[in-house]
């Protein structure tokens, strides 16, 4: 038996003791009371789950007044996961009442109460199906969700779980998924939103009450509430907005200018630098060389112009500092000389990381002015007119007007409406363009002067470093860079600039697809199930009109689609060798037959072109006049529509890239490639038209480095051995005017890990590697029970290997719990349970292997299933060993084994993050011993890392006397 510690009121299990508690439940029925209640079940469903915990906090005048808690025996067993979950056994529950025996009690206390809970289309029908089962009336309760009130109220906050919420608001929330916790805490979620709500400026909660919004329950309800007392208490608007044509916003003003300080100097002693720092920072050795050494490449006048010489290049390991250390020098090269400096980072964490840092760490320390702005894509910033104008559409479907209230509150908030600030639910990628997009005559509009794009740029004259991603340094290069006064460049963690310039020149083309969904579009139009698009039609003005010009646009696609494909078949595949009757053919398209297919096929290509146009106008004409319908429609077809919508946008997409792969052959003719595949299955067969950039062979030396001075490339993981030219060759580099230094680690690998090759794991090509690999990882995971990250090249390979595990009985019978990419969740959901959460095995694929950091508990075992080779004969591989073949090369040493190298070192840089943590890293991959390269793989390894050769059977062992060692100094 257990009962909530620390409440006002004290609930007894015994059903007499509760019965004298009834009257003062009673006396509060008519009050404006809210009971935030919290139920823990044995499964998710209420036809085959049992309550195991209820919790119910009070709320009156935005207090809590009194909680309740109790467990209940479900007389049934708690599945291993829930007992995990919730920390919750059977032994705990034994001598819990029944729900019998509480539930009049319950029912007497939520009667005549606003019934609120964190997602409450669970716990309220839940509740109820308890009550029906046992004979009692179901609860008619106002109803309100806390869930989707925190993602309309704070649509910046990193996660809407209660203990996402609960660690952004700092509120205290001590025993995550026990429903007294979480009722408490939801409890004080709910004072957070009724404040939150009650600042909001009265336009903004007059625009959340006139949206069409379809929240859970009464939830709206609280909008219309809080304004009705906003009107009558007519509070000023806050001094940091401004109301703009019925959009409250955060007021801008123009920054000062910088002020130039010439007269500084640049640190160059360590004493200089200690007295910079003074008590905010540590003086690091090696990253003040990397300071030095940066200062003085830039500070001599020995640099050469020509695009691609005398960079500046470092490799400098994870914990060495190396933003810091490549920052600040540039700071005193940028006073000193007045160039800007442009930094460029593989993701939008790294470059919001970079911005803060300087805006905070050496706006702190250094003796001169200095700033930061983050510039994106026109497409990330917030249109205020476009945006303006979604308001007066309703687009048919509930989560784009979701997204609508997320916004308006969100306006109140940012000074960069930047969508990446955003954490949207279902935002379309389509309907996040329009938003951004400039509106029609922008200088007649309200807006005119206010736009968050625009104020991007007014910052970013002020400012002396401009962080930008690697894609934004590909498309803007020109415009980065000046002819009169060059700016400096720094392209971080540069290993991946190339691939991020070929994966945004890529794309694909599944032409079956495109038809399935242009048939699917007509037979939407002319079905006459309910609700149906035919419906819609016929209750808007000119319908039957809209009607025929939709049909004839598809139907022009219907006809032209599969022409395209014929002419695609016949020109390419129908000579070539027979491929089997089942499975994947590839074939690549000589650019120069590619052209010359697409000047034969203009007069059907440019047929396409008519209907996707037609299709599109067809379309907003269609949403103009349902927008203009006021109230004809259910939500049902509101939906429909949304999904026709979205359906329609999608064929447009497709049309779009037959001009993307034309555009490809103009611009980059002797870079391209073009391909084929076509995919049998039975009678049917497939065709998919993929292209884009092969290498990126003079790309930077022709479209980046004119623009800027020589540049500084730096990584913790560049070079794949000390002789190969791998990198400079990516990058355009000339090797032998380039300036290069590698630093130390800074880790004591020695201390702090343990590297073990399993030497007698069969091959990973063998049939039965998955079933093999699934047994090591139970019998090595269950032995250590730590976090533990394992590293595949196949989604496929995860999917068979997690069968495995899933069905082994020792893992089944652990307190682990598994998870992989793909299967259980994504790679961001995956990555915030691993911050959060113990006794985790994580299976992941290609994003796994870098760009994750997790300190500490949250990785302490890396498990690398098989050597990061690339998928051998593809039309890319093929295309690209063609060309290293015809400059005389050996394509597996210029191209193969350099790509596994990085990888690999990407993916052990997972394991040791900080000079405290440790860990250890498994390969069941025993070429790495057995092959020659493996010599390669194994010298590009940490220096000081242990290597150790162990048969499978000894690895458990291994791992238990490291753990074991370790744990002794906690």
């Amino acid at each position: 038996m257990q009962v909530s510690v620390n409440i006002t009121l004290q609930i007894c299990y015994n059903q007499h003791k509760i019965t004298k508690r009834k009257s003062w439940y009673v006396s509060m029925l008519n009050k404006d009371i809210y009971a935030v209640v919290d139920l823990e079940t044995t499964r998710t469903t209420s036809e085959s789950g049992r309550i195991i915990q209820i919790a119910i906090a009070f709320v009156q005048n935005k207090k809590i007044i009194n909680q309740f808690s109790t467990l209940i025996n479900p007389h049934e067993s708690i599945p291993r996961n829930v007992v995990q979950l919730t920390g919750i056994n059977a032994e705990m529950v034994a001598g819990a009442p029944s729900f019998e025996e509480v539930a009049e009690s319950i029912h007497t206390m939520l009667t005549g109460t606003i019934f609120v809970a964190h997602n409450v289309n669970f716990d309220l029908p839940f509740l109820n199906a308890e009550f029906q089962r046992i004979g009692m009336n179901t609860l008619n309760l106002v109803a309100i969700d806390t869930v989707t009130l925190s993602q309309i109220v704070w649509p910046t906050a990193p996660g809407f779980r209660l203990v996402d919420l609960t660690s952004y608001l700092a509120l205290v929330h001590g025993r995550p998924h026990q429903a007294d916790s979480d009722a408490l805490a939801t409890a004080e979620l709910l004072i957070q939103i009724f404040n939150r709500l009650e600042s909001l400026p009265m336009v903004t909660l007059q625009s959340l009450v006139d949206l069409p919004l379809v929240l859970p329950q009464n939830t709206k309800t609280l909008f219309e509430q809080v304004l009705t007392k906003a009107k009558i208490k007519r509070h000023p608007l806050p001094k940091q907005l401004q109301v703009i044509d019925g959009l409250a916003i955060r007021r801008f003003s123009d920054p000062e200018p910088l002020v130039a300080n010439k007269s500084m100097t640049y640190p160059a002693k360590r004493a200089a630098k200690q007295q910079l720092y003074g008590n905010q920072l540590v003086y690091r050795e090696q990253q003040a060389k990397l300071m030095n050494a940066i200062n003085n490449h830039y500070s001599g006048s020995s640099l050469s112009e020509k695009p691609g010489e005398s960079a500046f290049i470092a490799e400098a390991p994870t914990g060495m500092g190396k933003t810091l250390g490549f920052l600040l020098p540039y700071a005193y090269l940028t006073n000193q000389n007045q160039k800007k400096v442009i930094v460029t980072e593989p993701t939008i964490t790294l470059q919001t990381q970079v911005t803060e840092t300087v805006n905070t760490v050496l706006h702190d320390i250094l003796p001169f002015e200095v700033r930061a702005v983050s510039l994106k894509g026109r497409h990330q910033y917030l249109n205020l007119q476009s945006f303006k104008r979604s308001l007066q559409i309703d687009e048919g479907t509930t989560s784009l007007q979701f997204i609508k209230a997320q916004i308006l509150v969100w306006l109140t908030e940012t000074m960069r409406g930047d969508f990446d600030e955003l954490h949207l639910m279902n935002a379309q990628q389509k309907f996040i363009a329009k938003l951004s997009q400039n509106a029609n005559n922008p200088a007649g509009s309200p807006f005119y002067g206010y736009e968050f794009f625009e104020r991007q740029y007014v910052l970013a004259q002020n400012a002396q470093f401009l962080i930008v991603n690697h894609s934004y340094l590909a498309e803007y290069a020109n415009e980065l860079g000046t002819s009169e006064n060059k700016p400096y460049l720094v392209i971080d963690e540069a290993q991946n600039l190339p691939d991020a310039v070929l994966n945004q020149s890529r794309h694909q083309l599944p032409i079956q697809t495109w038809l399935a969904r242009v048939q699917t579009a007509i037979n939407l139009i002319l079905q006459d199930a309910k609700p149906a698009v035919g419906d819609i039609l016929r209750n808007i003005f000119g319908g039957n009109q809209l009607k025929n010009k939709l049909l004839r646009a598809l139907e022009m696609l219907s006809v032209e689609i599969p022409q395209l494909q014929v002419s695609l078949y016949r020109r390419f595949l129908l000579n070539q060798k027979a491929p089997a009757t089942q499975g994947t053919y590839e074939i690549a398209l000589a650019n120069n037959d590619f052209a010359q297919f697409w000047i034969d096929q203009s007069n059907h290509v440019q047929s396409i072109h008519t209907g996707a146009s037609d299709l599109e106008d067809a379309l907003q004409e269609l949403l103009t006049q349902f927008s203009d319908t006021k109230g004809a429609f259910s939500l049902g077809e509101r939906q429909q529509l949304a999904d026709f919508r979205r359906l329609l946008d999608n064929i447009s997409q497709y049309e779009k890239q037959l001009t993307t792969f034309q555009q490809d052959l103009v611009d980059f003719p002797e870079a391209s490639i073009f391909w084929l595949t076509e995919t049998q299955s039975h009678d049917s067969s497939n065709l998919q038209l993929s292209g884009g950039l092969l290498h990126t062979l003079n790309y930077f030396k022709e479209k980046v480095y004119p623009h800027f001075m020589a540049p500084t490339v730096i990584g913790a993981t560049l070079f794949t051995s000390t002789k190969s030219g791998y990198l400079y060759d990516r990058l355009n580099l000339d090797k032998e005017t380039a300036t290069v230094r590698h630093y130390p680690d800074i880790f004591d690998f020695k201390n702090q890990a343990d590297l073990i090759m399993v030497k007698n794991a069969p091959l990973p090509t063998e049939k039965d590697f998955s079933n093999y690999l699934a047994k090591q990882l139970v019998d090595v995971t269950t032995s250590v029970n730590q976090n533990t990250l394992v590293l595949f090249n196949s989604l496929d390979t995860i999917q068979q290997v997690y069968n495995h595990i899933q069905s082994n009985k020792k893992f089944q019978q652990s307190s682990l719990t598994l998870l992989a990419q793909g299967v259980t969740g994504t790679r961001g959901k995956i990555k915030k349970r691993m911050q959060s959460e113990d006794g985790l095995v994580v299976l992941g694929a290609a994003s796994f292997w870098e760009g994750i950091d997790l300190p500490g508990d949250q990785l302490r075992l890396l498990i690398i299933a098989r050597l990061p080779f690339d998928r051998p004969n593809t039309v890319l591989q093929k295309a690209e060993e063609a060309v290293i073949n015809s400059e005389g090369k050996q394509p597996f040493y210029q191209s193969t084994l350099p790509k596994a190298v990085l990888r690999l070192r990407q993916g052990i840089g997972r394991l040791i993050r900080t000079p405290t943590d440790y860990g250890a890293v498994i390969i069941y991959d025993a070429r790495i011993l057995t092959k020659s390269y493996g010599k390669t793989l194994r010298k590009m390894m940490p220096s000081n890392l242990p290597q150790k050769e162990l048969n499978d059977y000894e690895v458990s062992l291994e791992l238990k006397n490291f753990f074991d060692e370790h744990h002794k100094y906690l």
